[in-house]
């Protein structure tokens, strides 16, 4: 990802695909931290994740040690990435992380991320509310195979997580769901 003693938050965001006029994170250059904030298709805020990228990624949901800190008001669904629901009528591309889903929105298609590979089971009948097909893009491994019980369609990411997965993988994607 680079040298974070030189890179600060928004440049790093921006090299991890964030479109930050449309999802507009609260950025702190001096802690080198970002706070994405967590909607409904409502509009009502319902949490937030803290990415911290100099965090120990293996310090689970820790707000001051952990790389993600995850927080979520009880018994609301809380999705990253609402706001990108009106880009467009078409699917709606499920992801586990925001940097997954922020590869699919800024190609100006509509992308959740759920914020965990297995959701509570409310999520599905939220997301079969949507009225618009789903695809799961999980990640390598035996949990992100998870988040395919959730959707219409689902897919494997091959480079791990689609965040790390090249551009030509990404158009693929949209190309193949483009006419759902």
């Amino acid at each position: 990802m680079g040298d974070f003693s030189i890179l600060n938050i928004k440049d790093h965001l921006i090299e991890r695909h964030v479109d930050l006029n449309l999802h507009k994170p609260l950025l702190d250059d001096e802690n080198i931290s970002a706070i994405f904030l967590c909607y409904n298709l409502s509009g009502q805020l319902c949490g937030y994740q803290r990415y911290r990228p100099l965090g120990d990624k293996k310090i689970f949901n820790n707000p001051y040690h952990g790389r993600y800190y995850t927080y979520r008001k009880q018994q609301t669904v809380t999705v990253w990435g609402a706001e990108s629901y009106f880009i467009s009528n078409g699917p709606i591309f499920i992801t586990e992380g925001i940097f997954d889903a922020a590869r699919i929105t800024e190609r100006n298609c509509s992308a959740f991320a759920m914020l965990c590979n297995s959701p509570p089971k409310d999520y599905k009948n939220w997301l079969q509310m949507l009225a618009r097909p789903t695809i799961a893009i999980c990640d390598n491994d035996q949990a992100g195979i998870e988040l395919s019980k959730f959707t219409d369609f689902y897919e494997i990411a091959p480079d791990g997580d689609l965040g790390s997965s090249p551009n030509d993988y990404v158009s693929y994607l949209l190309t193949k769901y483009a006419s759902l």
